[in-house]
Formats: C-alpha cells, structure tokens, sequence
C-alpha cells in the first residue's frame, strides 16, 4: 500500500483511516435510527389498531419498568412496551457510537483522539452511575 499524498498533504493511508472510522460511526448511528424508528412506528400502528387506556401516573410507571413485565409485553407485542424498547435504544445510539469510535481510534493507533474518546465515555459512564444513586 503506497503513502501518496493528495491535494491537502496528508498521506491517502491517513485518509482511509479517516473514512473508515467515520463510514463505522455512520453505521452505528443510521442502524439504531433505523431500529428506534422502525419499532416506534410498528408500535403506533399496534396501538392505533388496539387502542387502551395507559394513565402515566407514576405508580403505574414503577410497575412497569421490570424484567418480567418488560418480556411478557414483548411477547405480548404491547405498543408500551415496543417504544420503552425503542427509546432505550434510541438513547443507547450515541453512546455505541462513543464506544466504536473509541474503538476505531484504538486499531488506528490514534491516542489522542482515542484519550478524548474515552473521556467522554468516562462522563457518560460516571453520569449514569451518579443516576442511578440520585444525587440530591
């Protein structure tokens, strides 16, 4: 593989490099849009052919968010369930993205980015830790 230079000075092995992380983020962040999207429209169909009554109260919202009942309205095919699912991944997008960039700076030996990378990885992880404790 030869290290020509085009019109900006950089080597086209550095370009490819370049793309090649950018074309795995791409993918990353058009697959979970495209999932999220697709279960939040079937779940809106699902709904609109079977439409019930969810009150939102907060007691309501505490029974919901378990294991078992997550599965079971999976399975049940439940539109409540199919967006909590597609939110959740929705939300899970950018931070897979963090992951594979950091991953793709790490197999491009590029330590700087990769260090700036896994700093905000570490803000994301160290937020959702502190979440979870409820800092009051």
């Amino acid at each position: 593989m030869s290290n020509e230079e085009d019109s900006s000075g950089q080597s086209t092995a550095d370009n490819s490099g370049q793309l090649n992380v950018y074309a795995d983020v791409y993918k990353v962040l058009l697959g979970g849009m495209m999932v999220s999207t697709a279960l939040f429209a079937a779940a809106i169909v699902r709904a609109l052919l079977q439409p019930q009554f969810v009150p939102l109260t907060p007691e309501w919202i505490k029974q919901h968010y378990h294991w078992r009942v997550i599965a079971e309205g999976l399975l049940a095919f439940d539109p409540t369930v199919i967006m909590l699912i597609a939110t959740v991944l929705l939300i899970l997008t950018p931070i897979a993205r963090v992951v594979v960039s950091a991953y793709a700076f790490a197999v491009d030996d590029d330590r700087k980015f990769l260090f700036v990378t896994l700093s905000v990885l570490a803000v994301i992880m160290l937020t959702a830790v502190l979440g979870l404790f409820g800092l009051k």
